[in-house]
């Protein structure tokens, strides 16, 4: 049986990288679903039934949290790259 220890630096270090990646892929799937929405690839404009008008509303929500994901999560990992 091999008994691994981890400090709780080290489980820090692992919860920040694991945390800081699931939030850039969030990030960026949001931008991805509103260049989707926007473009209207698959209907998806009419699947989810997004009104023309409410549209550009929608675009700046999903971009602004996309890109603020993704900078966190781009910050969480660097921080967790550089800690000792």
């Amino acid at each position: 049986m091999i008994c691994v220890r981890i400090s709780i630096k080290g489980a820090r270090k692992i919860l920040s990288t694991l945390v800081g990646t699931l939030q850039s892929t969030l990030g960026v799937l949001a931008v991805i679903f509103g260049y989707f929405l926007y473009s209207n690839l698959f209907g998806l404009r009419e699947t989810s039934k997004v009104p023309a008008e409410l549209l550009p509303f929608y675009m700046l929500i999903l971009t602004v949290f996309g890109f603020f994901s993704i900078i966190s999560g781009l910050f969480l990992l660097t921080e967790s790259s550089v800690s000792p």
